[in-house]
């Protein structure tokens, strides 16, 4: 029985990256006052520039880890976000399913991967990684750690990949306080709705955006 309850807490620390389980995961940041935006799984032909219009209105600096995939179809959107100011992180090149199940040398392999294909198109390696569904284990660790890379998580995430209604999506986002990491996705058509009024809901109570690197006070590039 013993047994049966430690595979199952370890494959729930394996999917829950806030615990930290394996490794110590960068989830929230110390203010009392702002909060960070980031987005996953870009960049996206249409609606990138739809997310990058609203940002850029709102004068608001965010995070794209963006798969390396994606960034060799579409270059110019990323130069896009690094140019308007926002930090391009690495979610690893190909965002397999079966990515949680790799070695510790493939998860390095494809991290890199990924990392050359930025650094082709901004000219610099990020330093900051989040693991594609947020998945942590031994082997990732491993990687990680010889890569000198720093693991980004969240801690409040809009969940809109599973319900693409907008009011819920609001509702999942009052719950916003300061510090928070926010999981958006911008690959989801309509999200750049979703992000104006958060954004200027935040401001109604104060809540200001910060830059991950500047809020950690370390280099978001190699």
């Amino acid at each position: 029985m013993l047994g049966v309850i430690l595979i199952v807490f370890t494959a729930f620390g394996s999917f829950r990256i806030r615990m930290s389980f394996y490794f110590d995961v960068v989830c929230r940041i110390k203010s009392d006052k702002n909060i960070i935006l980031t987005f996953d799984d870009g960049p996206d032909e249409t609606v990138t520039p739809n997310v990058l219009d609203v940002l850029r209105r709102n004068n608001v600096r965010a995070v794209f880890f963006v798969i390396g995939s994606q960034a060799e179809k579409f270059p110019a959107l990323v130069k896009q976000a690094f140019d308007d100011g926002h930090i391009i992180g690495n979610h690893s090149y190909c965002h397999k399913n079966m990515f949680g199940f790799y070695s510790s040398q493939k998860v390095a392999a494809d991290i890199k991967k990924s990392a050359g294909v930025i650094k082709n198109i901004i000219g610099l390696a990020p330093v900051f990684f989040r693991p594609p569904f947020g998945v942590t284990n031994p082997n990732i660790k491993t990687a990680l750690k010889k890569l000198n890379l720093l693991p980004i998580g969240w801690s409040l995430r809009s969940l809109d990949t599973v319900s693409t209604e907008k009011e819920k999506i609001d509702i999942r986002l009052a719950k916003v306080k300061p510090g928070d990491i926010v999981l958006f996705h911008d690959r989801i058509a309509g999200i750049e709705l979703v992000i104006d009024q958060f954004i200027k809901s935040c401001r109604k109570q104060n809540l200001g955006f910060a830059r991950l690197d500047e809020a950690l006070k370390t280099n978001a590039y190699e």
